[in-house]
């Protein structure tokens, strides 16, 4: 085992110990007058999937025709996270300090305005994923599923007059290792202060708004990374700190209107980070299905560059008001501009099917080259919340007072993706680039880059229910959402020929043994040929690949059928849990339809 590989294994070791002899979550204070105080939040979390992952495969004698499939291929039983969390935060105040003079803090003591509140929070974030160390054998080491060519599909080309590399198994592993293993980081730091009204935090930190969860809408100023643990991370801990100025002036009452405790918050932030980048690796138990070592595709990742010229940032004005028949409700009004967490996707291919030849290329030897990029989105959008009158609440037999949220944002310039714009087979066929753009001097074929507006609502209802005869000590807390997405100037779904096959899908699942079974078309089945494939409105995710045998290419060089993207999009969630012995035990239920 390489000195790397153990120092992780013993880094894990030492963390699930730590998680293990702690109870709970606490802060202490570090001096006599509590001005330094540090918290501390450690857990471990393991998950064990309860099915197969799911595998279509349809093969003639001699080679793969359709493939749809989430690699590895993994058994329901198997340990699926390993996830040990570390987070120590130091928070100092430094008020006293500023007051008695000390050091070059005298200086502010100078100003024609007055400090107060004054401290600095370092917070440091450790994680470690152990399932790659000592998970199943899929997840832990060069598994044969990386060697399999019905799974990872042999070059399209091989040997001369075309070069064409083998998937690199290698770099794919190196990437998943570097990427989801280990991570030690100096998460937020940051320095805030008040001036009279107005508070200020300036460095490197998280900025919420919004009234949703798990899904946002004006939640998106950071990113969201679920490269390390997957959705089922807590969204709190998948927010990605930007080097940001956040500003906010306390109004309080404001003359001659019904508004109070009135404020209006801004920010600006400079960073490169986005939630694609570096994205799920390649092997990871969260990777979306048929995301797989590519002999025929590479992805290149550019992320917006950290300049003024590509500034996040924008503002919100947030006040009560009095609402008859509810009393009263919290209204917000915002605007801004950022960066999503899917990118724009261009794909690129040369004289289709040969490879990207040109020296100068990143593609260089593959048969298409997806370039991913980050457009700055606007957002704008308006909340509220407020508070079912109790009276009403019994009327229906709440026992809590119930919270209803509801959010509209409106997106503009957000990434948009089609099946004809990522699909070189209709954009570049066979080589004419027919709704692509073709570049003379190198003679790369490069589909469209597409963007596009929407509209987005959510409405939210929480509440505390007592449920004595299930729990006697504590109420059940219950949360659900809706939300809504409807896509503007969506494009139709007619469908295309293409040269794909067509072929009946056979569903199977792979048995106790790791390496999975080939269902096989029997000489009797239709032979592929030519076929047709719905356009439209898609995510950037492959359904299933077909190979174009119309022509005797390989399974490599295949089709990919995009996920369907509906115009209009409906998703409900909810949550319902409480708490047994004292808190120490807390069972939970999610749902999520969509």
């Amino acid at each position: 085992m390489a000195r790397r590989e153990i120092d992780r294994l013993w880094l894990g070791v030492l963390a699930i110990a730590f998680v293990l002899c702690a109870r709970h979550a606490g802060a202490v204070p570090l001096d006599e007058a509590g001005e330094i105080k540090l918290g501390v939040r450690a857990y471990n979390a393991a998950r064990i999937a309860t099915q197969d992952t799911d595998i279509e495969i349809i093969a003639l004698p001699n080679r793969v025709i359709q493939r749809s499939l989430t690699f590895p291929v993994s058994s329901a039983g198997h340990l699926r996270q390993s996830r040990s969390f570390v987070e120590v935060e130091l928070d100092h105040d430094l008020d006293r300090l500023v007051n008695q003079g000390f050091g070059p803090l005298a200086l502010l003591n100078a100003l024609p305005f007055k400090f107060r509140k004054i401290s600095y929070v370092l917070t440091y974030r450790g994680e470690y994923e152990g399932v790659y160390d000592y998970g199943p054998s899929e997840y832990r080491h060069s598994h044969p599923q990386y060697f399999d060519p019905v799974l990872v599909a042999p070059p399209p080309f091989p040997g001369p007059p075309f070069f064409q590399p083998d998937a690199d198994v290698g770099a794919t592993r190196s990437r998943l290792r570097s990427v989801a293993v280990l991570r030690n980081r100096l998460f937020q730091a940051y320095l805030q202060v008040e001036v009279g009204k107005l508070f200020l935090r300036f460095g490197r930190q998280i900025l919420a708004w919004g009234e949703t969860d798990i899904f946002r809408l004006l939640d998106n100023i950071n990113p969201l990374d679920n490269s390390f643990g997957g959705f089922l991370v807590p969204l709190d801990e998948r927010r990605v700190p930007i080097d940001m100025l956040r500003a906010s002036y306390q109004f309080g009452e404001i003359p001659w209107t019904p508004f109070y405790e009135a404020y209006i918050e801004g920010f600006a932030a400079i960073d490169d980070a986005v939630g694609w980048s570096p994205g799920i690796p390649v092997g990871s138990p969260w990777q979306l299905p048929n995301f797989v070592p590519s002999a025929s595709q590479r992805s290149l990742r550019n992320n917006p560059p950290a300049n003024f010229r590509h500034i996040r940032g924008g503002g919100q004005f947030k006040f009560i008001a009095p609402v008859p028949g509810i009393e009263s409700a919290t209204l917000g009004l915002a605007h801004y501009y950022t960066y999503l967490d899917n990118p724009a996707v261009q794909v690129q291919v040369q004289n289709f099917p040969q490879p990207i030849t040109d020296q100068d290329n990143p593609g260089l030897g593959f048969n298409a080259l997806a370039v991913q990029t980050a457009p700055l989105t606007q957002i704008t959008g308006a909340t509220a919340s407020f508070a079912i009158p109790p009276q009403w609440a019994r009327a229906v037999f709440l026992s809590g007072e119930p919270i209803v949220r509801t959010e509209l944002a409106y997106f503009h310039n957000e990434p948009r993706w089609s099946q004809a714009q990522l699909d070189p087979f209709i954009f570049a066929g066979l080589g004419s680039c027919v709704r692509g753009t073709l570049d003379p001097e190198t003679n790369v074929c490069k589909g469209p880059r597409r963007t596009g507006d929407s509209w987005n609502l959510m409405v939210g209802f929480d509440t505390q229910q007592r449920v004595r005869f299930l729990n006697p000590d504590a109420s059940f807390f219950i949360t659900t959402q809706f939300f809504y997405k409807h896509l503007r100037g969506a494009i139709p779904r007619p469908q295309r020929s293409t040269p794909s096959p067509r072929v009946a899908p056979t569903r199977w699942k792979p048995g106790i043994s790791a390496s999975p079974r080939r269902a096989v078309v029997t000489p009797n089945s239709p032979l592929p040929g030519q076929g047709t494939i719905f356009d439209g409105e898609v995510l950037p995710v492959t359904r299933v690949t077909y190979s174009p045998d119309r022509w005797g290419i390989p399974s490599a060089a295949a089709e990919p059928e995009f996920v369907h993207n509906a115009v209009d999009q409906f998703l409900q969630t909810l949550l319902i849990f409480t708490t047994y012995a004292g808190g120490r035990v807390t069972p939970s239920l999610g749902v999520l339809f969509d």
